[in-house]
C-alpha cells in the first residue's frame, strides 16, 4: 500500500509538472483531434476580417491536409448565417471570426457556440477567453488617422482632450473635412461609441464637437482612408490601427496617432459554432491561432496579437490602453432600450452630418 501510495504521489507530481510546464510546440492539439481534423480535410471560416493571408498561409504550410475556405462578410450577415443554419438544422461554418465583439458574445450567450479548452488557454491574457467558447485573437488599438500634409504637427491632437480643444478653438480647420464611422449602420462603431461613453467623462462633449463640424458618416474603412490619402478628408476619428497601418505603408501623407489619455483595444473574437461541419479542423485552427506560432502569423498579417509574449516590439502595451474584455459585459451594448438611448443621443450630436452610401461589407 505504501509503495502504491508513493507511486500515486510521484505520478501526481509528474502530471502537475507537465500541466504547468512549458507551452506545447505549435498548435499543441491532442493527437486524436489532429488525426480527425486531417480526416475531415476541410475548414470553412466565415469572417469580417480581410487581413488573414499570412495566417492562412502559415496554417496551410503546417497542415496541408486541411483545405481552408474563407467567406468574407459583414458582422450582421455572419450572425444571421449562424442563426439560420442552426434553425434549419444544417451544418454551419467551422469557425466564425469577427471584430464585432458584442455580436459574437451575444451568439455565444444564446447557445450557438461549442466549448473547447485549448492547450494554450493559460497563455492567453486575462479577459481574452470567455467560457472556453469565445476567444479574443487580437488586441488592436483604436487610433486617430490624419493627413500630415494638411494638418501640421502643432495642430495634431495627441489625445481626446486635445481633439476637443482643437474642434472648439479652430473649427474652420475641420469643417466638412472629418470622417466618423456611422454608429447607426456599423456594429463595430456602435461598440466603440458605447465604450467611449463609458470610459471618457467628456465623450458626449467630444461627439457634439465632432458633429458640429458636419463629419462624413461612413461605414467603409477603405473609403475613409482613400479620401484621407487623397486629401478630401483631413482627419478620421476611431480607426483600427492594424487597418490604418496598411494605408500608412503605401500612402506617405497618412499618419496615425495613438491617443495618450486612453485608447480602446478591440479584439477579433472567434468561436466554433455548435453545428460546425468540421469541428476538429476548427479546433486545430483555433489552437494554431492561440499558439506562439499562430500569434506571430497574426502579427505578420499586420494585426496586434492578443498575447504579448510573441513579439518583443509589442511589449508593453501602449500607455493608456483600455482593453474591451471578451465577456458578458458586452451584452449591454445589445440591450434594445440602452441601444436606442445611445443612438438617439448620437443622432442628435450628428444632426445634419452627410451620410456616405452604405457599404455591405462594413464591419
Amino acid at each position: 500500500m505504501k509503495a502504491w501510495g508513493l507511486f500515486a504521489v510521484i505520478f501526481a507530481a509528474a502530471f502537475a509538472l507537465t500541466a504547468c510546464g512549458r507551452e506545447p510546440e505549435g498548435a499543441g492539439t491532442a493527437p486524436h483531434i489532429r488525426w480527425r481534423a486531417e480526416q475531415e480535410g476541410a475548414l470553412l471560416i466565415r469572417t469580417n476580417t480581410s487581413m488573414l493571408g499570412p495566417v492562412i498561409d502559415a496554417f496551410r504550410a503546417r497542415y496541408p491536409k486541411v483545405e481552408i475556405r474563407l467567406e468574407d462578410m459583414n458582422s450582421t450577415m455572419l450572425a444571421s448565417n449562424v442563426v439560420s443554419d442552426v434553425l434549419a438544422g444544417r451544418p454551419g461554418a467551422d469557425l466564425v471570426w469577427s471584430s464585432a465583439m458584442d455580436v459574437q458574445i451575444k451568439l455565444i450567450n444564446d447557445g450557438y457556440a461549442q466549448t473547447y479548452r485549448s492547450p494554450h488557454r493559460r497563455a492567453m491574457p486575462d479577459g481574452m477567453v470567455w467560457r472556453d467558447q469565445g476567444f479574443g485573437i487580437t488586441a488592436e488599438p483604436v487610433v486617430f488617422a490624419y493627413n500630415r500634409r494638411l494638418l501640421p504637427p502643432a495642430l495634431t491632437p495627441n489625445s481626446h482632450a486635445d481633439l476637443i480643444r482643437l474642434l472648439e478653438a479652430r473649427p474652420e480647420i475641420f469643417d466638412g473635412r472629418l470622417a466618423v464611422y456611422d454608429a447607426e449602420q456599423s456594429g463595430v462603431a456602435l461598440m466603440q461609441l458605447s465604450s467611449d461613453t463609458q470610459i471618457y467623462p467628456d465623450a458626449w462633449r467630444m461627439m457634439e464637437a465632432l458633429g458640429r463640424r458636419k463629419p462624413r458618416l461612413d461605414t467603409s474603412g477603405q473609403r475613409m482612408m482613400w479620401r484621407l490619402a487623397t486629401g478630401q478628408t483631413l482627419f478620421v476619428f476611431n480607426m483600427n490601427q492594424s487597418y490604418g497601418r496598411i494605408w500608412v505603408r503605401d500612402h506617405p501623407d497618412i499618419a496615425l496617432v495613438t491617443p495618450t489619455d486612453y485608447h480602446l483595444l478591440i479584439s477579433r473574437v472567434a468561436f466554433i459554432p455548435r453545428n460546425a461541419a468540421h469541428p476538429n479542423a476548427a479546433r486545430l485552427f483555433l489552437d494554431f491561432l492561440l499558439s506562439r506560432e499562430g500569434q506571430a502569423a497574426v502579427a505578420k498579417a499586420g494585426m496586434r496579437p492578443a498575447r504579448d509574449d510573441v513579439d518583443p516590439a509589442l511589449r508593453p502595451s501602449p500607455p493608456g490602453a483600455r482593453p474591451i474584455r471578451v465577456g458578458p459585459g458586452l451584452l449591454a451594448n445589445l440591450d434594445h432600450e440602452r441601444r436606442e438611448k445611445l443612438l438617439g443621443r448620437w443622432r442628435a450630436a450628428m444632426e445634419g452630418a452627410p451620410r456616405a452610401p452604405l457599404d455591405p461589407h462594413a464591419p
